[in-house]
């Protein structure tokens, strides 16, 4: 893992320098570049051994050292399509045997480079943008199976806030704010909503705590729970007025609510077993809602689930990376179906690592389950 981040770094950084020194030319400037460059990416190393101190210290500088990482990985994308433009007005030149003043003017380093810089901190400016303004996503889901006189029940969805780091109490507010002005009857909660040290973060329980379900907050721990440590995790959610469901099923409102651990729980990297846990029945008559992190589908016998909720993707959290998740992870946004069960997987309602996304906004769910004739 250390190998392959150092090959990241030197890779990314030195293709940056070396589109910037094409563009502007050598200089003392170059000297400068290369010293943040290597600050940028020693950071991380540094913060993970302890380096940086402890606690809010050490989890804000990852943080912001993993920002730089990933400010440099959007630059060396943007520059990545301006060569392959590049290349491209250069193929069309040899093609048509013709030297058109757009091409041989604009595709000149001294032209292309300060252009395409433009628009990269134009697109890194959005992103942070992007990463705090959280949104409301509506759903209606249609299902015979609500209790006898009950025509709506209204769930909201939160997965992936990831406390810690630079996610700030202000944030978290935004997204309470959404999930109170939905006067949910359950809030449900996909896991990864500690990322850090829990141990002075008693304002963002409280806050957490005053969602105002009717029927009260379920929670599953997701994996960057495990890794910050589940005890704490679970302390925290306490503190919140959360109920945990680890691999059981609970009753309520009418509906049975199933919630799974993470495979985390067997240590990092591990993928667990995709089915249910001994034990855990489904019932036939009663609408199914299944809490699980990540977002693979158990194969489970048709019909039997009427709902999955997952997160973990963030949607990939940085356009065009939401591609690769998908074909990781077969599910990377929004709803789709497997036969009668349906899938729903949120972008997540915050960010993992830099407070930056791009083309994939952070949301609130709500979901309205809403009764059909049987």
């Amino acid at each position: 893992m250390i190998r392959n981040l150092l090959i990241f770094f030197v890779v990314t950084n030195g293709y940056l320098y070396l589109k910037l020194r094409a563009g502007f030319g050598s200089g003392r400037w170059n000297w400068i570049y290369l010293t943040w460059a290597l600050v940028g990416a020693g950071l991380p190393f540094a913060s993970r051994m302890g380096m940086l101190g402890s606690g809010r210290t050490s989890e804000v500088m990852f943080a912001l050292s993993f920002t730089w990482v990933a400010m440099v990985g959007m630059a060396c994308l943007g520059f990545f399509f301006m060569d392959v433009f590049s290349l491209a007005a250069r193929v069309i030149e040899k093609l048509t045997k013709t030297q058109t003043p757009f091409y041989s003017r604009f595709f000149v380093p001294s032209k292309c480079v300060p252009v395409t810089l433009f628009f990269i901190v134009a697109v890194i400016i959005y992103s942070f943008y992007e990463a705090w303004a959280v949104r409301r996503v509506d759903l209606v889901f249609e299902t015979s199976k609500l209790p006898d006189g009950v025509r709506r029940l209204r769930l909201v969805h939160l997965t992936d806030i990831h406390i810690g780091g630079v996610y700030t109490l202000g944030r978290l507010a935004r997204v309470m704010d959404i999930v109170r002005s939905a006067e949910p009857d359950l809030l449900v909660m996909t896991g990864d909503l500690v990322d850090g040290d829990m141990s002075f973060r008693s304002r963002e329980a409280e806050l957490l705590a005053t969602h105002g379900a009717k029927y009260g907050a379920f929670s599953i721990p997701g994996n960057h729970d495990f890794y910050s440590g589940i005890d704490q995790a679970l302390q925290f959610m306490k503190r919140a007025n959360l109920s945990v469901i680890r691999d059981d099923r609970v009753d309520v409102a009418g509906i049975s609510i199933i919630g799974l651990d993470d495979p985390a729980k067997f240590g990092r990297g591990s993928l667990g077993p995709e089915r249910l846990p001994q034990g855990v029945t489904l019932p036939e008559d009663k609408f199914v809602l299944l809490l699980k992190h990540r977002p693979q589908a158990l194969e489970i016998k048709k019909g039997k689930i009427d709902l999955q909720l997952s997160g973990h993707t963030h949607g990939g959290q940085i356009w065009p990376f939401g591609y690769l998740v998908k074909w990781i992870n077969k599910h990377v946004q929004h709803l789709s179906y497997r036969g009668d069960s349906a899938v729903y997987v949120s972008n997540g309602a915050g960010f993992w690592g830099p407070p930056l996304r791009f083309l994939t906004p952070p949301e609130v769910t709500v979901i309205d389950l809403v009764k059909k004739p049987r």
